[in-house]
């Protein structure tokens, strides 16, 4: 394997690190079944498509993006169902 590759892997896997600690020093936790870092308390869920299709310096504006938290803000590449999104504000409480 070419070396150019594999400081090309390791420089990936060093921003997805980054972008997982920012997301669980925030208090987001990962659910393994919804494949989303979710934070209950401010309602704020990150698909993992959209994490790892932006940098962490966006990542971390929309972590510490101020909403009214009386309803759920998703992140997501496009535009969530009106069926879906529904349902993951049900199961999410």
């Amino acid at each position: 394997m070419s070396t150019a590759i594999e400081v090309t892997r390791a420089t990936k896997r060093a921003r997805e690190i980054e972008k997982t600690h920012l997301l669980e020093a925030a208090g987001f936790n990962y659910n393994y079944e919804r494949m989303m870092y979710i934070h209950r308390a401010h309602k704020k869920a990150f698909s993992l498509e959209f994490i790892e299709a932006h940098p962490a310096e966006y990542l971390a504006d929309k972590i510490h993006e101020t909403t009214d938290a009386t309803r759920w803000q998703f992140y997501f590449n496009s535009p969530l169902p009106d069926g879906i999104r529904r349902e993951l504000e049900r199961v999410l409480g």
